[in-house]
């Protein structure tokens, strides 16, 4: 059984405060996490190239490069342990302290492949590509970029011919009364 430092009892104790994980389950998530950032340089970070070797990704790399952009939230080029839990809890849906914003605000960064604030057709197209390859699924480019138009078109879109943020964000709200 392993042993914990006071400082990542502290940690746990943060993240529980933080998250609806409990302290085994961040526990086990901190085990993990040490394995991973060991896996091509021991410096207690997981690297790019460390997190698209955890996800098993295949093809293309920019959903991964846009989750990563997701968990790398001081946008330093590594996750740390705090991050990895934090945006965990985003995308499984237990963080208590996250605003709904905020969590959008996430999850548009994954389809923002350029990060100019905007998803543009070529940003979904490019990140939808990839979803499908990582998944061994593939459609050929017409086929995509049909799929790309169709969401396109279903939304206002910005003086740039993107989908901003507020956009983004209202789809989502729309998408969510529907649910109710």
């Amino acid at each position: 059984m392993p042993v914990y430092s006071p400082e990542d009892e502290q940690v746990v104790a943060d993240l529980t405060q933080q998250t609806a994980f409990s302290a085994d389950e961040i526990r086990n998530m901190q085990d993990n996490f040490k394995k991973l950032a060991a896996s091509k340089k021991d410096d207690g970070l997981i690297d790019r190239e460390e997190f698209k070797e955890m996800l098993s990704s295949h093809g293309s790399s920019a959903f991964v490069n846009g989750l990563f952009r997701m968990f790398d939230a001081d946008a330093d080029g590594y996750v740390d342990f705090k991050e990895f839990v934090i945006s965990l809890s985003v995308y499984q849906n237990k963080n208590k302290t996250i605003t709904e914003e905020e969590k959008l605000n996430l999850l548009f960064k994954i389809y923002d492949v350029d990060q100019d604030g905007e998803i543009s057709r070529d940003d979904l197209f490019t990140v939808l590509k990839s979803c499908l390859e990582s998944n061994y699924l593939t459609l050929d480019d017409g086929a995509v970029g049909m799929l790309v138009d169709a969401t396109m078109k279903k939304h206002q879109l910005s003086a740039k011919g993107g989908i901003d943020f507020t956009e983004y964000s209202k789809a989502f709200q729309h998408r969510a009364a529907i649910c109710l």
